[in-house]
């Protein structure tokens, strides 16, 4: 048996007795490894002495329970595994830095996860990316059997809460404990109600009979394969679809552009991290793959371009101007235009960040003649000039595309950045061998030698 195959053994009884003592000879008997050895070999394979996992995984478990429940914080440490009060209040602000009660109360996030060998990938990447994305991780996920559900809807929104929560009800009618099992799920299309979420619960086994019974009592669940792959995994906290949302954003468009990866053909995934019953967090799973190709920034000169703006502001600021967007190209039949471009815009003093969103399509000769609206777009140029422009993958916003951009004008003596016209990004250039859409993004830049001439 491999090393690795015994340290995961060592792994899998420590998670099974958080909440006990523990000592070195008995997870060493449980993994067939001397003491000396398993200490050794815990280290290599994990990065973690023995003990300090132990304590790390018992703080998480803390960490945990004091935000999902009002329990007291004695009775957190000893259900927790330590051995006494003024241990638990030593070793949870040695890890995290508060004291168990301050921790309640504040926004802090402490998170470590439980460690799963056959799911690490080790790859080489830039340092500063490694060090900026410090909670971004690249992982191999082991395909698995399951238990499968689809949840459709007439409505994306609360979708995926709806559906765990069905789902949960169903897999405890089936005789599952639903809090021992790896929940993933993803959205699709449903055929039936126009929106679907599809949800899988795997575990280490015994699942066969039960998935028979709840077929047999019609509760809609099904075998299935949860599909494995390379993917980008990062941590977010349950409940907000803002929160959720803005930490897909920053894996597609922070972390991606600025990685040595590319997206990846297999889907996204969404884990339902459990504690007692109730979902603690979740873990987001971005598809990749390593890239194969060198990005190219070349300088290019580019006309101005008419087009219909919509722009909105605020938290919903997407939302509003998408939906208006398509509410519009609907009533002038725009929608239908084979030759429809699309744009986004926004200025070159912040990026993703900024509180506007600004969506543009051209060109505009279909609605020039349409009655104008409350809430119809403004007509405007995109100026033209020179434009370093680079080509990518289209997801989310391009903080991490624009980015790059600005470096490599931080290093030109040509160009430098023209602060005085609208960076933009120009959608439908194609589709990557993927399938995914190819965008441009375009940075105004001046020469640096007309501008000394002038």
């Amino acid at each position: 048996m491999r090393t690795a195959e015994l340290v995961q053994r060592a792994i899998d009884f420590i998670e099974e007795r958080l909440d006990e003592p523990l000592t070195l000879e008995q997870i060493a008997e449980a993994s067939a490894l001397s003491v000396p050895h398993l200490y050794r070999m815990f280290y290599a394979m994990t990065g973690h002495p023995i003990k300090e996992y132990i304590r790390k995984r018992r703080t998480n478990e803390a960490g945990c329970l004091l935000r999902q429940t009002d329990m007291a914080v004695i009775d957190v440490g000893f259900q927790c595994g330590f051995d006494s009060y003024q241990t638990f209040l030593k070793a949870f602000k040695r890890t995290t830095g508060l004291t168990p009660g301050m921790y309640r109360q504040s926004e802090m996030i402490y998170s470590f996860e439980r460690i799963r060998l056959n799911e690490r990938v080790a790859y080489l990447e830039q340092r500063d990316v490694s060090e900026r994305y410090p909670d971004v991780s690249v992982i191999r996920l082991s395909a698995e059997q399951g238990i499968g559900f689809l949840y459709s809807a007439e409505q994306e929104e609360g979708i995926e809460e709806a559906a765990l929560e069905t789902f949960r009800i169903r897999l405890v009618k089936a005789g599952f404990e639903a809090g021992r099992l790896r929940i993933f799920g993803w959205n699709v299309d449903s055929e039936e109600q126009g929106f679907g979420y599809q949800l899988i619960a795997v575990s280490d086994g015994g699942t066969r009979h039960a998935v028979e019974e709840a077929e047999r009592e019609r509760l809609e669940l099904a075998p299935m394969n949860l599909p494995g792959g390379l993917y980008a995994m990062t941590r977010t906290p349950y409940g907000s679809a803002q929160t959720i949302v803005a930490a897909w954003n920053r894996l597609l468009s922070e972390w991606l552009p600025r990685s040595t990866f590319a997206l990846g053909g297999h889907g996204m995934l969404e884990e339902y991290v459990q504690l007692n019953g109730n979902i603690a967090r979740m873990k987001l799973y971005l598809p990749v793959r390593r890239s194969q190709e060198t990005d190219h920034i070349e300088v290019v000169w580019r006309h101005p371009i008419r087009v219909a703006s919509f722009r909105a502001v605020g938290s919903d600021r997407v939302k509003q101007a998408d939906e208006a967007s398509i509410e519009w190209l609907r009533r002038s039949g725009a929608d239908s235009n084979r030759n429809l471009l699309v744009y986004m815009t926004g200025s070159c003093e912040a990026i993703a960040e900024e509180e506007a969103y600004e969506v543009c399509f051209a060109p505009t000769d279909v609605w020039d003649n349409l009655p104008l609206r409350k809430g119809d777009p403004q007509i405007k140029e995109l100026a033209g000039g020179l434009y370093a422009c680079l080509k990518c993958e289209a997801y989310g916003f391009m903080t991490g595309v624009l980015e790059r951009i600005y470096r490599w004008l931080g290093a030109s003596v040509n160009y430098e950045l023209d602060v005085e016209r609208d960076w933009y990004a120009s959608y439908g250039n194609g589709y990557a061998s993927d399938g995914s859409i190819i965008a441009v993004c375009y940075v105004p830049v001046q020469s640096t030698q007309a501008k000394s001439e002038a």
